[in-house]
């Protein structure tokens, strides 16, 4: 097969990937497995397959897998097994091959595009199962509980806003189209009331509004806000006894944000006393192994910790990274991100005008949403951390073709 058709089916199983992810658990993961295997017989047929990383973001994910498996060997047998470096491989080859793919800046939009397009798809889904009362929760079938869906959510409000700003000439259909979406994904975020994702979100365009935004656009964003939580509020207090407004009222209550911040304040308790043990600083107890600390001597021992709600994570990032993979996984981690908030910064400043493309934009909501919001709820895995590699990987490629096309009018002047 030509190398040509090998890359046409190659984007056909991104973009249905990408269509699929927040909605479909079983072909989600067919179709990440066709891409990844056409992707690397395309590159081995044109002689461009490499297994030694030589770019430092792809040496950064290289250690991120290799800590993640000898975290995993060190700690076997555990319950989990694989499942921890299964999951993040899954999320660190799309970062790897979206970068590397060599497809055009027209291509990578229409993924970005088709992101959308699957988000909007999946709150529909969502929706349905919510009304059906399938699920208690509105949220994605297939992108993690209530807090990992809004993560998700939230990094494609990001993409979906950088596309509507891009300095590029948009279609008018297009334009009112993105407009609406973004209208449409704001109202769910505000409905799943995710307070971590939604602080992420707004402390994310108050940066955007320093460094690349206009005044005039800024205070359209405000007021396009404001209109949608006063809508929201009318609606709520109109129809009080609707399902949604009951649902608000559990959401936004005084006892449910109080439970909430109880539980979190309880989990960091947990991973500071698993700490404080200094058993396991090295390599941690495993990747996604975090439930085995419930059983361990330092909680059994303790009368107050045996009585605390039992927790699969440290619902903060990067407790439950060094918990999971020690310091080294941590520093691996963390390496991994300083490269990506490097890359921002250098985008921003090459640009003139500092106001970069839509992959800049993507890039940010997938690098800072999951962290910033990760410093109160899940980890750095599942769905929500394909996406944001999704989008990381797609700002990288593109930046780097962008910076080819200079170098070529550079030659040729």
């Amino acid at each position: 097969m030509s190398s040509a058709n090998l890359r046409k089916y190659e984007l056909f199983c991104i973009s249905f990937l990408v269509l699929i992810m927040p909605s479909l658990e079983a072909a989600k993961t067919l179709f990440w497995f066709l891409y990844l295997v056409i992707y690397l017989v395309r590159r081995y047929q044109d002689g461009n397959l490499s297994l030694v990383p030589r770019q430092p973001v792809n040496i950064a994910i290289t250690l991120y897998l290799l800590v993640t498996l000898i975290s995993t060997f060190v700690n076997w047998p555990f319950d989990n097994g694989f499942k921890g470096f299964v999951d993040e491989f899954r999320f660190t080859t799309l970062f790897l091959c979206l970068y590397s793919a060599g497809y055009s800046a027209r291509e990578y939009r229409q993924i970005a595009i088709l992101i959308i397009i699957g988000v909007l798809g999946g709150l529909v889904y969502g929706l349905v199962e919510f009304l059906l009362q399938i699920r208690t929760d509105f949220q994605f079938h297939s992108a993690g509980i209530l807090t990992q869906s809004s993560i998700y959510l939230g990094i494609a409000i990001v993409l979906n806003a950088g596309l509507l700003l891009d300095k590029d000439n948009v279609p008018d259909k297009l334009t009112n189209f993105l407009k609406l979406s973004l209208l449409i994904q704001v109202i769910a975020l505000l409905y799943m009331g995710s307070r971590g994702s939604m602080l992420a979100i707004a402390l994310v365009f108050v940066l955007l509004a320093v460094l690349a935004l206009n005044i005039r656009t800024v205070l359209s964003l405000l007021a396009g806000l404001a209109g949608i939580i006063v809508l929201f509020s009318v609606f709520i207090q109109v129809f009080p006894d609707n399902v949604f407004s009951k649902d608000i009222f559990t959401q936004y209550s005084i006892e449910r944000i109080k439970e909430s911040d109880h539980q979190r304040l309880a989990a960091w308790q947990i991973a500071i006393a698993k700490l404080s043990t200094g058993k396991d600083m090295a390599w941690g107890v495993g990747p996604r192994n975090y439930d085995s600390i419930n059983e361990m001597e330092f909680v059994t021992q303790n009368e107050n910790l045996m009585q605390m709600k039992k927790y699969s994570h440290a619902h903060n990032l990067f407790l439950t990274q060094l918990i999971e993979q020690g310091i080294i996984g941590l520093l691996a981690e963390l390496y991994f991100f300083l490269l990506v908030l490097l890359k921002i910064i250098a985008i921003w400043r090459s640009d003139p005008d500092h106001s970069p493309g839509w992959a800049w934009y993507g890039g940010i909501g997938g690098f800072a949403i999951p962290l910033i919001a990760g410093l109160f709820n899940t980890p750095f895995y599942q769905e929500h951390a394909m996406l944001a590699m999704l989008v990381m990987g797609m700002m990288f490629a593109v930046s780097k073709e962008i910076a080819d096309r200079k170098d070529i009018r550079v030659k040729s002047s």
